[in-house]
């Protein structure tokens, strides 16, 4: 089903809004934790007002006819505007401030970086001092802007904004359905830093998915602690609530990453009284395991996505607060949206989400339905491909997204495996390639690979493991400086390394990395039950045809031993 768009572009759709509600709340940032709290807010009004400005900003301080503005902020009210002022001058850039200066330059190279912002300096992150450094390195010269806080011989944002009109933009000036937005820098499939391209009709495609959906109306509030770089944060969280008319509450500059926020959360649940929280599963456990200590009445329903939602954070939720935990399953590539809540029903333990007649979602080979195969998708929210890269996962329009799984009769679509031995860490996917190559640059080191082990709090860690040279040494504790020093992405550095005699390989010569993933997991069960492991008869990690990992034991556990295992095994996904 084709999806039809009542405006041509995010800011004809966000004026229509702040037109009809200009006084109401859109973006309110928690600035304090305290009993009573104090927060910022915008109005629809001001958003909008701001919107205008940006754009104006933007093609004042560059050359070009559709300028590139990126930034390396947190999720302020000022980054929305930013954001979306950007896309409608030209395109928006949005990068993680945890990328390292070598890897922020490659992207700013590659997007064509026009005008960077970023986060003033201050004592908690060095983000300012990033962004200087790589200022200086780009091949053009660029307008460097500080944002919240004030830089030495700087002009701040948001006095430089002040001095630009809020009036409404000329028509000629505006962009239409196929012009670019954004540039999502995202690992791809090599372990080199891609920017997927997204055009105004992707996003305003997520809007549609999710409004048809999520069923937000006037007087809904949600809490977003997620950052703008996360396609999460911007497209599902964002641009959609803002399409909405609904406020958004920012829980203070750190967001979720914060456990002063997470402790807080049911407490500003009731002062701001929202009605739909949520974030990546780990951010979701943690809240669950908050006692609540608030009226939470206001709640409808929590989200989650990013990475699989364990069947028993479902449970939990359910059980804690009397509410259905739904998961959004979306991909850089297809602006954040592919299968959605159906929150017309209880949601389905171990379901990534509903299929809605607004996408084009088949698996590859499927005959009839529960068929596992990898998921294609084809529609409106799937980009063009990523900015000067051949390597385009596009096949006849369909996107191959390396994700393997299946739908129901019901219409519910279930994520069993990757193709790609992506590595899932807190909604982040790391390409194992990234830290493979970084490791077989090391001069000791013959062959690596990098797997996920599991972890209750973040699904996978990045773990891997090496293969040396004959006649060379090294120990591991050297390997895991070497990667430190070396892997831009911090999440993405392993949590361990082990050398190998030989890595175990199939009989035509490739890696085994299920071997890698049985080792790993029974490396961290072991470790997680500490002196219980002594007791532990003989057991086997075995890796099912789902992608899936199971225990299998010898003999019969202690009542003791069943009770710590059968804990852990819930906690790490595996089955028995």
């Amino acid at each position: 089903m084709s999806i039809s768009y009542s405006h041509p572009s995010i800011y004809h759709y966000l004026n229509a809004v702040a037109e009809k509600r200009p006084e109401a709340v859109a973006l309110r940032l928690v600035i304090d934790l305290n009993d009573d709290f104090q927060d910022l807010s915008w109005s629809y009004g001001e958003l909008l007002d701001n919107i205008r400005r940006v754009s104006r900003l933007l093609r004042d301080r560059s050359q070009s006819d559709r300028p590139v503005c990126s930034f390396l902020l947190p999720n302020i009210p000022q980054a929305h505007a930013i954001m979306w002022g950007a896309e409608t001058a030209g395109v928006a850039n949005p990068l993680n401030p945890l990328l390292n200066e070598d890897a922020l330059v490659q992207l700013m190279e590659a997007a064509g970086t026009d005008v960077l912002m970023a986060l003033g300096p201050n004592p908690v992150s060095d983000i300012w001092q990033k962004a200087e450094a790589v200022a200086k390195r780009l091949s053009k010269p660029v307008t460097l802007l500080p944002v919240f806080f004030p830089a030495e011989s700087y002009e701040l944002f948001e006095q430089l904004l002040g001095g630009y009109s809020a009036d409404a933009l000329a028509e000629d000036e505006l962009p239409g359905l196929d012009d670019m937005a954004s540039y999502f820098h995202t690992g791809g499939t090599t372990g080199t830093p891609k920017l997927a391209q997204n055009a105004q009709r992707n996003q305003l495609a997520c809007v549609a998915l999710h409004h048809e959906s999520m069923n937000l109306e006037t007087g809904d509030v949600v809490m977003s602690g997620l950052p703008l770089f996360h396609v999460a944060g911007s497209m599902i969280n964002g641009l959609s609530c803002l399409c909405a008319g609904i406020e958004i509450v920012l829980p203070t500059i750190a967001g979720f990453r914060d456990p002063n926020v997470v402790q807080a959360h049911w407490r500003m649940v009731e002062r701001y009284k929202v009605t739909v929280s949520g974030g990546i599963p780990t951010s979701v456990a943690s809240m669950v395991n908050v006692p609540v200590d608030a009226d939470v009445s206001s709640l409808k329903y929590l989200i989650s996505g990013g990475s699989p939602v364990p069947a028993a954070l479902c449970h939990d939720v359910k059980s804690v607060l009397g509410l259905e935990l739904y998961q959004i399953y979306g991909m850089t590539e297809c602006a954040g949206a592919i299968a959605m809540p159906n929150i017309q029903k209880p949601t389905v333990p171990g379901s990534a989400g509903y299929v809605s007649d607004l996408i084009d979602l088949r698996i590859n080979g499927a005959e009839s339905a529960g068929d596992s195969g990898e998921l294609l998708v084809r529609g409106d929210v799937v980009f063009s491909g990523y900015l000067g890269r051949d390597d385009n996962p596009l096949q006849d329009g369909w996107l191959h997204t390396g994700d393997l799984g299946h739908i129901d009769k019901d219409g519910y679509l279930f994520i069993t495996g990757r193709a790609k031995d992506l590595i899932i860490r807190s909604g982040h996917n790391i390409d194992p390639a990234l830290i493979e190559n970084c490791l077989e640059q090391h001069p000791a080191v013959s062959l690596a690979a990098a797997v996920g082990r599991p972890d209750a709090y973040a699904g996978e860690l990045p773990v891997a493991y090496v293969q040396l040279y004959d006649g060379h040494s090294v120990s591991e504790q050297e390997l895991m400086s070497y990667a430190m020093d070396t892997i831009a992405e911090r999440p993405a550095c392993p949590k361990f390394i082990e050398i190998l005699d030989a890595l175990p390989v199939t009989a035509v010569g490739k890696v085994h990395k299920p071997s890698l993933r049985a080792a790993a997991t029974e490396r961290t069960i072991k470790e997680l039950l500490g002196d219980l492991a002594e007791k532990l008869p003989t057991f086997e990690v075995c890796i099912l045809d789902s992608g899936e990992m199971a225990l299998k034991f010898e003999q019969a556990l202690s009542d003791e031993l069943e009770v710590a295992v059968d804990k852990l095994a819930r906690e790490l996904n595996l089955k028995r």
